[in-house]
């Protein structure tokens, strides 16, 4: 089954620079073809950043607490489930800040930045994984 985005989804992310999804994906290991089309790069970036997820976590900042909270819990609880964190927003934020410590070290990170605006379609790939 290939993932796909909402049209909500896809609106959210409309504005993120192509240049900025092109640098997402060299640092999710996945070389993008030579002309770009957004409909097409985003759905096969949302389960790279799940398999990052469940490797080492995901970097959250208190400043994410009111997105996290706007998820439908089961797909807050499916990403955290995932990260083996628990599902509650204060968790995965605590969980995050100590992710988000290591981004320190990686200047420039599309995954920190871009992530805000992935949240949801990412969270709701990974309730689609678990359901």
């Amino acid at each position: 089954m290939k993932f796909s985005l909402s049209s909500e989804e896809a609106a959210q992310v409309a504005f993120v620079p192509v240049g900025d999804l092109v640098d997402l994906a060299v640092e999710l290991d996945h070389i993008p073809a030579a002309e770009i089309e957004r409909s097409e790069l985003l759905p096969e970036l949302i389960p790279r950043l799940y398999e990052l997820a469940q490797r080492e976590g995901l970097p959250f900042s208190k400043y994410d607490a009111e997105d996290l909270d706007e998820l439908p819990s089961d797909h807050r609880a499916a990403l955290a489930s995932a990260m083996g964190w628990g599902s509650g927003v204060s968790a995965i934020l605590k969980q995050g800040a100590k992710v988000y410590k290591t981004y320190r070290d990686r200047k420039n990170s599309q995954v920190a930045l871009l992530l805000p605006c992935l949240l949801k379609p990412l969270a709701r790939y990974a309730a689609e994984r678990q359901g």
